[in-house]
């Protein structure tokens, strides 16, 4: 109705579901527009105390308020404090024109910037694992403590450009002063930032303002968005390095209460407790945290439990297996206090009254059947299944963890608490292996299970495995084994070589725990022998089957929950409308391949810009070339590039790889166009 464009209008954003329109769309129209009509009046009256709190005229709030909002509050603080704003519709912020000129920031691959904690191996105790909130918002507030902890100061740092003094500003005598770094313009601005989160806190703690609460939650996704008005990649990299900081102090502080760091990284902790109960492990958890957080530096960070493990296999985040602990009900928040303590035992109880009478008939199907054993290996996925090759891997990793894990409740656990305490008092002496090895026991029956029986089981698996392979080989049979994950190898593996892999793959998986490190290497070197394999050959060496890409920071629409995602060896997968997508691990919402389409193209355009503005280095001496002209170094010798043209093509393949298993043709497109552009950079 062309006619209300002459009237006030307030939009009501509302989204229907994809799909809704392809048939009978008239009556599926029809019922959606009368439902939104009847929801508008609830919709309106949310909208008008939004806008309200926002300071804006109701008609003008866009589709994303949040975003819109930190824009208007940001540059009402900067015009407060006499900044000029660099609103800008692009990536690029508007700095007069200099920005044209400076490519530096936006040549930052990310890729690998988040700091990454990861300790492979075998944990007997139990483990749990920790969800970490408000990194961003916490490292904002308690940025001026972050230097203090490392000894130095913000104004004496790098980061900081010096100011002029007032003087040499009257007199016109203003000289430019050095400034080390890209980002230490924005140190005002970044300071403006800290004081607008400040306000939005204390609405949140005084007022007990919903708005404001929203706008802490969305903060660090508007501080990455390029599509902000106010974006600006400087003070993105600024709170960047200032988190990283504050996680190494936050990961050292769990080291320092005497906890073993199994996996961290800006989204997750997963901690070995060295306790061999769940409840033990609940309780040194609640110990360990409570102390953090009474220091002020870590006050802001909210750990919550996400899951528990009795015994852990781990690798890396895509491989691992164990048995799964369960947690007590109702059990979220660490940390909460005693009545949030209270409060959980009282549902424990309610829980336990219930659980009574099912827990007698399951224990006795678990007692049948052996423990819950969850398998995550990513490596078995790239396994050829020939022979059975990969349900193999699984019954051989799955019954060693089981028969260990038994073993170590029927044996280990009839200890007293007196004897459980000497043992403590003497681990804080002799430091004490993580592994089965912690139990003397456990160990010896680990040894000869290994040498026995599993090994065994092992030699005649092989066999029949590298005998079928050598018959399909031979036959020239190619198996339709419907491999899911092929765009993701490093090479296709030959039929001749399936048992190998097999043989390395299980060997690195038993050899997670250092106590068994000598019998498995002896099983391994007869394993490599009935498959005519030396000991020390290259082949023999075991390398991960699977390229990763990790796409850093990935923010989700519906829960606001950021991670990061492993684009080849990601969990989280489902298939909608015939595409693989990625999905959210607490919501599981589905993220939208369009928009990680959009940053894997920005991720390609900016390595492209790297490699084509990078300096050259000498390969004697490693100095960075200086003049533009000198055909060889001052040491006479060679320059050459610091990202080398392989690297470049590593990177494409992979992008080309995404694109065609994820559906991504604007992707697929690019890359193939800068393969023909750059002949012979891809074979």
């Amino acid at each position: 109705m062309p006619g209300l464009g002459e009237l006030p209008l307030v939009p009501v954003h509302v989204q229907d579901a994809e799909g809704v329109w392809d048939l009978n769309w008239q009556r599926t129209g029809a019922r959606n527009m009368l439902r939104h009509y009847l929801n508008s009046e609830t919709i309106l009256e949310l909208t008008a105390e939004q806008a309200r709190y926002f300071h804006v005229p109701l008609g003008n709030l866009p589709a994303d308020p949040t975003i819109f909002a930190a824009d208007l509050f940001y540059a009402r603080h900067l015009m407060k404090h006499n900044f000029l704003l660099w609103c800008s519709p692009t990536e690029r912020p508007d700095l007069g024109g200099r920005e044209a000129d400076d490519n530096r920031l936006l040549t930052e691959c990310e890729e690998n910037s988040s700091v990454v904690t990861n300790n492979p191996g075998c944990y007997s105790t139990v483990c749990i694992e920790l969800n970490i909130d408000g990194l961003a918002v916490n490292t904002l507030l308690q940025s001026h403590h972050v230097n203090d902890i490392e000894g130095t100061s913000s104004s004496v740092s790098f980061d900081t450009i010096p100011q002029a003094s007032l003087e040499d500003m009257m007199g016109g005598q203003v000289t430019v002063l050095p400034s080390y770094d890209e980002t230490a313009l924005c140190s005002g601005a970044f300071r403006v930032l800290r004081s607008m989160v400040s306000a939005w806190l204390r609405d949140v703690s005084l007022y007990k303002n919903v708005f404001a609460d929203f706008q802490i939650l969305h903060f660090y996704r508007w501080l990455r968005s390029s599509s902000a008005l106010l974006y600006d990649p400087a003070l993105r990299r600024t709170l960047h390095n200032l988190m990283k900081k504050l996680f190494m102090q936050l990961v050292a502080e769990f080291k320092r209460l005497g906890s073993v760091i199994i996996y961290a990284n800006f989204n997750k902790i997963i901690i070995c407790t060295k306790k061999r109960t769940i409840e033990d492990a609940i309780g040194y958890i609640e110990f360990v945290v409570q102390s953090i957080r009474n220091k002020e530096l870590f006050h802001g960070i909210d750990i919550s439990y996400q899951q528990c493990w009795e015994y852990l296999m781990w690798l890396d985040p895509s491989n691992h297996g164990g048995v799964q602990g369960k947690l007590p009900a109702g059990l979220t928040e660490v940390g909460v206090g005693q009545d949030g303590s209270t409060a959980t035992k009282h549902n424990e109880e309610e829980a336990e009254e219930d659980e009574r009478e099912s827990n007698e008939d399951i224990n006795d199907e678990e007692d049948d059947e052996g423990p819950a054993i969850l398998m995550n290996w990513n490596v078995v996925e790239h396994l050829r299944n020939v022979g059975g090759c990969r349900e193999y891997f699984g019954a051989v990793i799955a019954g060693y963890i089981s028969a260990i894990y038994q073993h170590l409740q029927h044996v280990e656990q009839p200890q007293t608490p007196v004897r459980r305490r000497r043992l403590g008092s003497q681990s804080q002496i002799l430091p004490q292996p993580l592994g089965i090895g912690r139990f003397a026991t456990t160990a010896e029956f680990a040894k000869q299970l290994i040498n026995g029986e599993m090994a065994q089981k092992l030699y005649k698996i092989t066999q029949t495995i590298h005998e079928k392979a050598l018959k399909q080989a031979k036959n020239l049979i190619k198996e339709n084994d419907e491999d899911q994950f092929s765009w993701s190898k490093n090479s296709h593996m030959d039929l001749e070589k399936v048992s190998l892999e097999f043989v390395k793959t299980v060997c690195k998986v038993l050899s997670l725990d250092s106590s068994v490190q000598d019998e498995v290497t002896k099983v391994r070197r007869n394993m490599l022998r009935l498959i005519n394999v030396g000991d020390f050959s290259d082949e023999a060496v075991w390398h991960d089957p699977c390229v990763s890409f990790v796409l850093p920071e990935v923010i989700c629409k519906a829960c606001n929950h950021c991670r990061d995602i492993d684009l080849c060896k990601d969990n989280y997968q489902s298939t909608e409308n015939d595409s693989p997508v990625w999905q959210c691990p607490l919501c599981r919402t589905s993220y939208e391949n369009s928009e990680i389409e959009y940053l894997l193209l920005d991720i390609m355009h900016r390595k492209a810009m790297a490699y084509t503005l990078q300096d050259l280095q000498c390969k004697k001496c490693l100095q960075i070339k200086m003049e533009n002209m000198p055909e060889y170094c001052s040491c006479a010798g060679d320059f050459q590039t610091l990202v080398s043209r392989n690297d470049l093509a590593v990177y494409l393949k992979i992008f080309r790889g995404i694109a065609q298993h994820f559906k991504m043709p604007l992707l697929l497109e690019t890359v193939e166009f800068n393969i023909q552009m750059n002949p012979g950079l891809i074979a």
